[in-house]
């Protein structure tokens, strides 16, 4: 006559059901929760042979952990009997009970959790009972299915936070690359800074690796080259792009025939971005001037870049108009980028800004005011470049009901020789 456990009293599986509860928060990987799970099944089960966890991960069946020798459920089970069984049970939802060639009596425990519409089967807890009569009343199959849910919601969680801290720690590393990106642009734009014209960059500490770049160097006694650039991507992308392109500057300086000519720099870089970019999305706002201290005139050309701001002696603020503002680099492979050339007078300061600095200077609380930044630049003109830069970059950040944003600002401050 089967031994039904109708008569056994079911505090023992409740206590260990609260057991396993108070446990949870205790464990620290996928295999301690695994571990506790067996272990309270185990006592809510007393006596059992053997225990394991099988999951199944890219149509592979692999124990996690076991409890007892498993000499006997090897003989038992082979790998196609495994696959079909792991198949079942999962379609079953529940614990259920098999017996295998009359010789063994097993319980299949899924491990199940539904997230909406989507259904997770993180495994099957495997039981070899140690008696052929055991029948498992209502109350302790419910028990059991209770600690199996409790265990996927676990799973579930427990996973979504090992995701996190693995992506908290991916960040942590790629926010180190950009750190080490940003020194690297600042090193190579800096070994080449002028000696011919003061500059000053205003620059928040994320910018370099949020798409901005500046560029600028000294061609023989009277000429200096500038490029500013924002390039409209972030993160690892932005950085190596950043880099590409001054490095095409660097190797550019060397051919004085064409980094003479704005429009041909331009075009140039739209080629070689084009290639790059295709299919991408991404592309890139640029300036580039030419400055010829002695005659104090530059020559200029504009892929989609906001115009820069002089201020001459008096302290008026102008614009460097293009006669053309082409596209960005990198979008249209035929762009035709123009040369225009202006009188720069000697003391003049210039203040070249990205289309994200603007921005946010010309938001004045919830109101849109693009004459605000021309006036405190007006204010801050008889001002030494430094100190001008240092305003600023105060003023700036106070914009905005006192708080500054998250914008990756950027500004070049150059100061023509009288």
């Amino acid at each position: 006559m089967p031994l039904e456990l109708e008569n056994i009293n079911i505090s023992k599986p409740l206590n260990e059901l609260v057991l396993f509860l108070n446990k949870l928060l205790t464990y620290k990987s996928k295999k301690d929760l695994v571990a506790g799970l067996l272990s309270s099944i185990l006592n809510i089960l007393e006596p059992v042979r053997f225990l394991s966890f099988v999951e199944k991960n890219d149509d592979e069946l692999k124990v996690l952990y076991q409890i007892g020798d498993s000499k006997l459920v090897k003989d038992v089970f082979n790998e196609e009997m495994s696959h079909q069984i792991f198949n079942w049970v999962s379609l079953q939802r529940q614990t259920a009970s098999l017996k295998l060639v009359d010789k063994e009596q097993f319980l299949f425990v899924p491990l199940i959790d539904s997230q909406g519409s989507n259904e997770i089967n993180y495994g099957i807890v495997v039981i070899q009972l140690v008696r052929l009569d055991y029948l498992v009343n209502k109350d302790l199959m419910l028990i059991l299915n209770a600690v199996s849910k409790v265990a996927a919601l676990a799973m579930s969680k427990f996973l979504k936070s090992e995701k996190s801290e693995k992506y908290t720690e991916l960040q942590d590393e790629i926010e180190k690359e950009l750190k080490m990106a940003s020194i690297l642009q600042q090193t190579m734009s800096k070994s080449q800074l002028s000696k011919k014209i003061q500059c000053n960059i205003l620059q928040d500490e994320k910018s370099v690796h949020n798409g901005n770049l500046w560029w600028i160097s000294d061609l023989g006694e009277d000429i200096t080259l500038v490029l500013i650039a924002q390039i409209l991507s972030k993160g690892i992308s932005s950085a190596m792009l950043s880099g590409y392109i001054l490095g095409e500057m660097n190797s550019l300086k060397n051919r004085v025939e064409l980094c003479l000519r704005p429009q041909e720099v331009l075009k140039y870089l739209n080629l070689q971005l084009n290639q790059i970019f295709k299919d991408t999305g991404i592309t890139a706002n640029a300036w580039y001037g030419v400055f010829n201290i002695a005659a104090k005139r530059v020559r200029f050309s504009n892929a989609n870049h906001p115009e820069p701001y002089v201020i001459g002696p008096e302290q008026q603020v102008t614009n460097l108009v293009s006669s053309l503002k082409d596209k960005s680099l990198g979008v249209n492979i035929d762009s035709a980028y123009v040369e225009t050339s202006s009188y720069v007078s000697g003391g003049s300061k210039l203040i070249i800004c990205t289309s994200d600095l603007l921005e946010q200077a010309a938001k004045i609380g919830h109101n849109y005011d693009p004459s605000w930044l021309p006036q405190v630049l007006e204010t801050l003109g008889s001002l030494s470049l430094t100190e001008m830069q240092k305003s600023l970059q105060s003023i700036l950040s106070e914009n905005q009901s006192g708080t500054a944003t998250d914008t990756p600002r950027l500004a070049m401050l150059l100061e023509i020789p009288a």
